[in-house]
């Protein structure tokens, strides 16, 4: 009898041991590096420690800028790693090339994360929320501020030449129809913008890093606006340089739903597959509109639409 007694006592002593030390095993850690310092990884960090801070024991680990080793300063205890920017992303892959945490890639452009090598391609080990917008937002942003328009300019750099049949089933669809021109680089934009544009309702901008970016942007809005064709970007800063409108997902936005991400994996759940980001805003140059005499509903009136056409979907 009492050496029963006993018995029942060591094994619930010794469950009780195995149940405390699997919780203090628990991994608690966030690990975020950034691929570099300035205001909006700082905004993006901010609404991830916001979004996380009412769950109890999680800790945050910020190794900022992404340098090479970063990665492998992360503690023990890590569960996850949010990358932030392709930098961060190509060195934390580097760091552990085995996997060893499960690793998220934020505000990146899809066709870059595709681009990364080696990638492991196990959607258990790594996955992406992407900054870039998905086609089907940027058709239905067009349909809902201009229309009439049927015809969509469209200028194809390297990195998005792959996407651009499934761009036109896309567009066919809708009743759209895309008037195209390929770019190897981006001295070949102005004859391509040239030949789209005399034929075309609107002009859709892609970002590639190779035809349409920073450098050339100012050239392209001003070429589009001398067509008298609008122009639908994909920042707010290009709306503030003179395109018409834009879908867009903050840093904080990304934050929010890579927070969300975190907080599933760390109560025992799986990466997501790499996606476009649910969250956005609209910019709109009303100069500009009341310029070509579009009479344009406002943000919120835009971006509720567009959010009651995904959830339908």
């Amino acid at each position: 009898m009492t050496r029963t007694i006993v018995t029942t006592m060591l094994r619930y002593a010794m469950g009780t041991a195995g149940v405390l030390l699997c919780l203090c095993a628990q991994a608690n850690t966030l690990g975020i590096v950034t691929s570099g310092q300035g205001a909006a990884y700082e905004e993006f960090v901010e609404a991830v420690r916001t979004e996380l801070k009412s769950v109890p024991g999680l800790k945050i680990q910020l190794l900022a800028p992404g340098a090479e080793g970063a990665a492998a300063r992360l503690p023990d205890d890590t569960f996850m790693v949010l990358a932030v920017g392709v930098q961060a992303t190509r060195t934390t892959l580097a760091a552990q090339a085995e996997s060893r945490w499960p690793l998220l890639s934020v505000m990146v452009p899809r066709t870059s994360f595709d681009a990364l090598s080696p990638v492991p391609r196990n959607a258990r080990r790594i996955s992406a929320i992407y900054i870039d917008q998905p086609p089907q937002r940027q058709l239905e942003l067009i349909r809902i501020l201009l229309p009439t328009a049927r015809k969509i300019a469209l200028v194809v750099g390297p990195t998005n030449q792959r996407d651009l049949d499934a761009l036109r089933t896309l567009a066919t669809a809708k009743g759209l129809a895309l008037v195209t021109e390929k770019a190897a680089r981006d001295t070949e934009l102005y004859p391509a913008l040239q030949s789209v544009l005399r034929s075309s309702d609107v002009l859709l901008a892609l970002p590639d890093p190779y035809v349409i970016n920073v450098s050339t942007a100012q050239n392209l809005l001003l070429t589009a606006f001398r067509f008298r064709v609008p122009v639908i970007g994909y920042s707010a800063a290009y709306v503030r340089a003179g395109a018409l409108a834009a879908a867009y997902s903050t840093p904080r936005q990304i934050g929010q739903e890579a927070a969300q991400v975190a907080r599933q994996l760390w109560r025992g759940g799986a990466l997501p597959t790499p996606r476009y980001p649910r969250n956005f805003s609209i910019a709109i140059n009303r100069p500009l509109a009341e310029s070509l005499g579009l009479n344009l509903p406002d943000e919120a009136a835009v971006q509720q639409r567009l959010q009651a056409l995904e959830s339908s979907e």
